[in-house]
């Protein structure tokens, strides 16, 4: 520091004689008369004289402004910098105002600052101007081949490196002796990129940012960083506490612009100081960095720095911080055994207190009831030290638990902080119940919980007894990379450094550990998802976006951390919500992400483009205009909390996320979604949202395109979306009740039906068009009440068993009866229309009746029993409804039932139709007489009486397969219309072909009046009788 001083005991040649008196040492200013611009110098002068002089000596230097030397140079500035009191062979010296002892007097005697120091009488005491300035520059020489020597460091000793040298200093000097206060120049070194060579200036003063500017304009290519135009307050006193405050204040000696705050660790790793959870910045009139709950990060050198035009004006002071140490303790054993004290009266026990290796000499003490603690010496291992102590456990004093305290403190704090940790010992005694050992765990006593150190990571694993059975493993063990990351981004956290500096090299590793073969584990998981949130709430704090650069890491990290679902259950609950925060925090990144392209950045699990029309993600699409970042990601859906919908309804495809350029709210976004292809019948699909307010599923905003267009869905706001379907298909209403009531009327009806077409046989039957009716009229009764009795017996099919598939038969099978029955009952009416004067025969009827009636619904069952594996469950029959299964159009044994039913109603319908135009065109003869209403009433009367009799309502059932209940209101119309008309099928034949014929209300009355009479005749006749045989 002193280099380039020069110390005079000699003046003009003659020695000084040392007697008893008073040393003064000066600082002399001396301008340098050159041929191009003036040139400083400073001098440092020792004078020695008696007490007597010592006032009028300073008096007269203090009026004299300066000394003209020749006309060649101008010494000034003459200042009395040390004062020295001869004593014998030492000198008791002090430094007057302003200035301070130098490093080479604080090196050899220890003299602080504002101490009297006490010198060998032949050294030279120097004190120097606190504000002296220190200059540390770079200049790249613009003729680079020519200093090409300088780079070679074994060149020192040849004639050309030692001239090439002189050339640069003295070039250096030209400029920098111009400053006033200039000292010396030294050449620090030289490095490659050209020809760059570093050198330190010293200034025994201070210098204005104008004038360093003013030299530094002719030096091209060069960079200056000062220290002490900048002061820096720091508590030096003492160490600061861990989790106290202090302030740090810099001071410019002039407006140099804006600060930047800069932390140099104890691993010498230099950080750029910003807002954090630990530090605050604040500018007023002086400059203050504000370190809050300080952590032992902040133990370093602490520099403020001010740039203005090409230079850089810095101070520097040391924090010191007493640190306290993160403690892991444990016992072994963990669970002393005194199960048998007769066997074992005492038990060794080892307890150790490990904390990671940073420098403080902590002194541990050891706190425990125990007798006979001994401690053992301190081990170290890679970064770890390891304290130990042993105590003896007396089985006979029956405790349930010890305890044995580690106590560490740091005497290097003002307040002796301590830090200690207590480890509870439970013993296993005679009564106890304990869980047995298990692999690596040992006998653990009940309602306690054992715990072991992780392999090759940080964490513990531990695992719980319950009486005598163990519980789940749970382990916290996280990979040592990932921990490592964490420790990194907590820095950030605290406001040393910037993530945008070291985001790059972050995600890079952050991607390699999350493909780890050890990485699929919940703490792993959680470690991850929590360097996620770190990172994006210290982008936003920072205003950073994250770019091209780091977004292919990004994704790739973002992806991996879903290759396995199930590591995202939380072993201690079983929960997945985790999840929550990970979506939430993709969509945070996503708003501070910068696309600068639409270059899709994809990897397994995860997608992520900046959209300019139609993009697709994972079998789903989105279409939001111009503009819009989207994040696909897959398998997610399945760690998503469940929406809490009316219906019950699950996510089983990919989920996408929506954000506008500009962050502003999108107002429609078009999504599509594949998986909605695979939408079952009758069921709900929700276009939903995460609401984050709710922290649930919300379908407010969002709108389904409905069964013409399941796969869309169009919402009014941007966020992150899925489809998800109703587990359960859409029911009506009292459709179950209206469906039996129904049916319990009907069966009912049809065999009041039957009774009555008994009764009534002989009298109505006359003639064979008669008798042809009345049989259909019979099977057709008696078939759909089989059926409807099959169909009630099968309400319940969870109890049915090997029922249900017996019962699937019937119905089948009685059902297609009934309409081939009808089909009958058609054929005989048209023949009877078509074919007037042609009487259809008997064997014909009885053979075609037979043959459709019968024949070929037990043909057609049976080879749909046979073709649909000989009647599986869930192929031929569903054990859910004991029906036929339905799979799809034209898919499933439904069909079986629907096409010859279909086929049946659409014959019987034309048959009604031919009946109505008959009706409608009169023959010659009754054209005038006929009225308009009786042919409209005949109409009416034809439709009601044939309708349920040839299944014409069966009609709407067709329309029920076309339309599905999410389609309101007509579905819901179709179906209750269809049920009531169906389920009260036999009652509508009871009314229109029993009750509302003339001929069958007439043969009842007559037979029910005939009966009376009958019964009448037979009374007056036995009583004439006995009246006869009274009378003889």
């Amino acid at each position: 520091m002193l280099s380039g001083f020069t110390s005079q005991r000699e003046i003009d040649g003659t020695k000084m004689k040392l007697s008893k008196g008073i040393i003064l040492i000066f600082l002399a200013l001396i301008f340098k008369v050159a041929v191009a611009e003036n040139s400083t110098k400073v001098y440092l002068l020792e004078l020695e004289f008696e007490n007597l002089v010592y006032n009028h000596f300073t008096d007269h230097l203090g009026k004299l402004k300066q000394i003209d030397v020749n006309r060649t140079a101008i010494v000034t500035e003459i200042t009395s910098t040390t004062d020295c009191t001869l004593n014998k062979s030492q000198k008791n010296c002090s430094c007057m105002t302003n200035y301070t002892w130098s490093e080479d007097i604080f090196k050899k005697y220890a003299c602080c600052k504002g101490e009297n120091c006490m010198i060998k009488e032949y050294d030279t005491a120097v004190c120097l101007y606190e504000k002296r300035v220190s200059i540390n520059g770079t200049t790249t020489l613009t003729n680079g081949t020519y200093y090409d020597i300088l780079r070679d460091s074994n060149k020192k000793q040849e004639d050309e490196y030692t001239e090439k040298e002189k050339q640069v200093i003295t070039m250096l000097k030209t400029h920098f002796s111009t400053l006033k206060y200039f000292d010396s120049l030294i050449i620090n070194g030289y490095r490659y990129g050209s020809v760059i060579v570093d050198y330190t200036v010293q200034l025994l003063g201070s210098v204005t940012s104008e004038e360093l500017e003013k030299v530094t304009g002719p030096l091209n290519n060069s960079e200056l960083t000062t220290t002490g135009l900048v002061t820096i307050l720091v508590p030096q006193e003492k160490p600061i506490d861990i989790g106290s405050s202090a302030n740090i204040n810099c001071t410019p000696s002039e407006p140099l612009g804006h600060v930047q705050w800069y932390l140099t660790n104890v691993k010498n790793k230099t950080t750029e100081i910003t807002e954090g959870n630990e530090a605050q910045l604040t500018s007023n009139r002086m400059d203050i960095l504000n370190l809050m709950d300080i952590s032992g990060s902040w133990k370093g050198t602490i520099t403020c720095m001010y740039t203005k035009g090409s230079i850089k004006h810095t101070a520097s002071k040391q924090l010191d911080v007493a640190l306290l140490p993160e403690i892991q303790a444990m016992s072994n054993p963990q669970f002393p055994n005194c199960k048998d004290p007769k066997k074992t009266p005492t038990v060794k026990i080892e307890i150790e207190c490990s904390i990671i290796d940073n420098n403080e000499n902590y002194s541990v003490t050891w706190n425990t009831n125990l007798p006979g603690l001994s401690k053992k010496d301190p081990e170290i291992q890679d970064n770890r030290i390891s304290y130990k102590a042993e105590a003896t456990i007396v089985c006979a004093n029956k405790e349930e638990t010890v305890d044995v305290n580690c106590t560490f403190t740091n005497y290097r704090s003002p307040s002796n902080k301590t830090r200690m940790n207590n480890v509870q010992i439970p013993i296993i005694l005679p009564l106890s119940t304990y869980c047995q050992g298990e692999d690596v765990w040992p006998n653990t006593k009940s309602n306690y919980t054992a715990s072991m150190n992780c392999m090759k990571a940080v964490g513990l694993k531990t695992r719980a007894c319950n009486g005598i059975k163990w519980g789940q493993e749970i382990s916290s063990c996280v990979d040592e990379d990932l921990h490592g990351i964490q420790t990194d981004i907590e820095e950030f956290n605290k406001g040393i450094g910037f993530i945008k500096d070291d985001a790059k090299g972050i995600f890079a590793r952050l991607k390699g550990s999350t493909a780890s073969d050890t990485f699929n584990a919940y703490a792993n998981i959680n470690a991850s998802v929590n360097i996620f949130d770190l990172m994006n709430n210290i982008s936003q704090r920072q205003l950073n976006f994250w770019n091209d650069t780091v977004l292919p890491d990004l994704v790739s990290s973002l992806s991996n951390v879903l290759n396995d679902i199930k590591a995202w259950n939380n072993p201690e609950n079983n929960k997945t919500n985790l999840s929550v925060i990970y979506l939430q925090t993709i969509e945070k990144m996503v708003v501070i992400t910068n696309l600068s392209s639409d270059v899709l950045h994809e990897s397994d699990n995860v997608k992520l483009q900046l959209c300019n029309g139609n993009c697709s993600f994972f079998g789903a699409s989105v279409d939001a205009g111009n503009g819009v970042k989207v994040v696909g990601l897959r398998n997610i859906h399945q760690i998503l909390p469940q929406p809490e919908l009316q219906e019950n309804a699950t996510s089983e495809t990919t989920i996408l996320s929506v954000t506008a350029v500009n962050n502003t709210n999108l107002t429609q976004v078009v999504l599509k979604f594949e998986y909605s292809k695979n939408r079952l019948p009758n069921h709900y699909m929700y276009c939903v949202f995460w609401d984050e307010n709710k922290t649930e599923w919300s379908d407010e905003g969002c709108k389904w395109g409905g069964v013409n267009d399941p796969e869309l869905c169009t919402c009014d706001h941007n966020s992150a979306f899925t489809i998800l379907m109703a587990k359960n298909e859409v029911t009506l209403p009292y459709m179950e009740e209206l469906t039996y009531i129904g049916l319990g009327i009907s069966i009912i009806s049809l065999v009041l039906c039957l009774i009555i077409e008994i009764l009534i046989w002989d009298t109505v039957v006359k003639s064979d068009i008669s008798n042809f009716r009345h049989v259909a009229m019979f099977n057709i009764c008696l078939c759909l009440l089989i059926a409807h009795c099959g169909f009630l017996a099968s309400a319940n099919p969870k109890i049915l068993g090997n029922w249900c598939s017996i019962l699937t038969v019937v119905k089948h099978l009685f059902f297609l009866a009934v309409f081939f029955w009808m089909l009958c009952l058609s054929f005989v009416i048209l023949h009877q229309i078509i074919f007037v004067f042609d009487h259809l025969r008997k064997k014909v009827f009885w053979g075609l009746s037979i043959t459709l009636g019968y024949v070929c619904p037990i043909l057609c069952v049976a080879v749909t029993f046979i073709a649909f594996e000989n009647g599986k469950a869930e192929v031929y029959y569903s054990t859910k409804t004991c029906w036929l299964v339905y799979k799809g159009t034209l898919k499933g044994s439904l069909y079986a039932f629907i096409l010859p039913v279909g086929t049946i109603v659409f014959i019987n319908l034309f048959t009604l139709v031919v009946v109505i135009m008959k009706i409608v065109t009169p023959t010659v003869s009754e054209a005038k007489a006929r009225d308009e209403k009786d042919v409209a009433k005949s109409m009416i009367k034809t439709i009601v009486f044939l309708s349920p009799v040839l299944g014409i309502t069966w009609i709407f059932g067709f329309f029920i397969m076309d339309l599905d209940l999410t389609e309101t209101p007509w579905a819901q119309i179709v179906n209750y219309t269809f049920t009531v008309l169906n389920s009260l099928q036999g009652f509508f034949i009871l009314l229109t072909n029993c009750v509302g014929e003339k001929k069958v209300r007439d043969a009842l009355r007559k037979r029910f009046r005939g009966s009376k009479q009958s019964a009448h005749s037979k009374s007056e006749s036995s009583t004439k009788a006995t009246y006869s045989v009274k009378n003889k």
